[in-house]
């Protein structure tokens, strides 16, 4: 049966008045267990489906005509592939049949393993981790942000800081700012749509996915929301075009405001 899907901006509790009382209770007790499991997770609704989210999202869940669909990522199941035997199984999913008691013991289970794997992966972006040209300036601009912009901007600076590791970086103008001979390359900033990542020259680099033009300079940007968001194969490739692709910020001003690609 086609999974329902609840709209993008309902709730985890429009989502369950979709199902007859019986399964709706179900659900609630799921949502229960993975509550206590993971009591820092947000509720969201993602694809459609309920799902708890601390860092990135731990679980997603659905209904369908005979069972409830956990989905707690591949890992989570290949580590407890022994104890998930009595179910059907796939590659990130488990299903649990309507007429059986949901084994919320074991559902609990899976979702603290969830929430180590996530806490293990965020830590892996702290500050002391996040390249050797990142000043202290930079460091105390990601500790005034909230959890998720902080991690969203660490995993920003790691990337770059390995990708351009003759340049210097330090705040600039209210935000981090990366330079290479004095001229600014790559910069990110808290946006009201969120993390803004910028590249003064990117409007020439060709790629589709920085499609935040400017409209008087050369460059180009792209929001994140998440940490998860952020494809480090892109902003790699996108780096190693900045160091090639660049116009002459740095005498802008003497230029009296015209750019000269260098």
């Amino acid at each position: 049966m086609t999974i329902r899907k609840a709209h993008p901006s309902a709730t985890i509790n429009d989502y369950h008045q979709l199902f007859p009382p019986a399964v709706k209770q179900q659900l609630e007790q799921l949502r229960t267990a993975i509550i206590q499991a993971a009591p820092q997770a947000t509720e969201v609704i993602s694809y459609g489906m309920p799902a708890f989210k601390q860092h990135k999202v731990l679980v997603y869940y659905a209904a369908y005509k005979a069972h409830i669909g956990l989905y707690p990522t591949p890992h989570a199941i290949s580590a407890f592939q022994k104890e998930l035997t009595k179910y059907a199984t796939s590659k990130g999913a488990v299903q649990f049949p309507l007429d059986k008691p949901l084994p919320l013991a074991l559902i609990q289970k899976i979702v603290r393993f969830r929430v180590k794997e996530d806490t293990s992966k965020a830590a892996s972006f702290d500050k002391t981790k996040i390249g050797p040209m990142v000043g202290s300036d930079i460091v105390t601009y990601h500790k005034r942000l909230e959890k998720a912009g902080r991690l969203m901007c660490e995993k920003l600076a790691l990337i770059i800081s390995t990708g351009l590791r003759k340049a210097e970086g330090k705040v600039w103008h209210g935000h981090p700012v990366w330079f290479l001979d004095g001229n600014p390359i790559v910069g990110y900033s808290k946006q009201k749509p969120g993390i803004r990542l910028m590249f003064w020259s990117g409007a020439d680099f060709g790629e589709p996915g920085l499609n935040v033009v400017g409209g008087k300079f050369k460059d180009a940007s792209i929001f994140y929301n998440d940490a998860a968001d952020i494809t480090v194969k892109d902003v790699k490739r996108w780096l190693k075009k900045a160091k090639t692709i660049q116009w002459d910020y740095k005498n802008i001003v003497k230029r009296k405001g015209k750019l000269e690609r260098l």
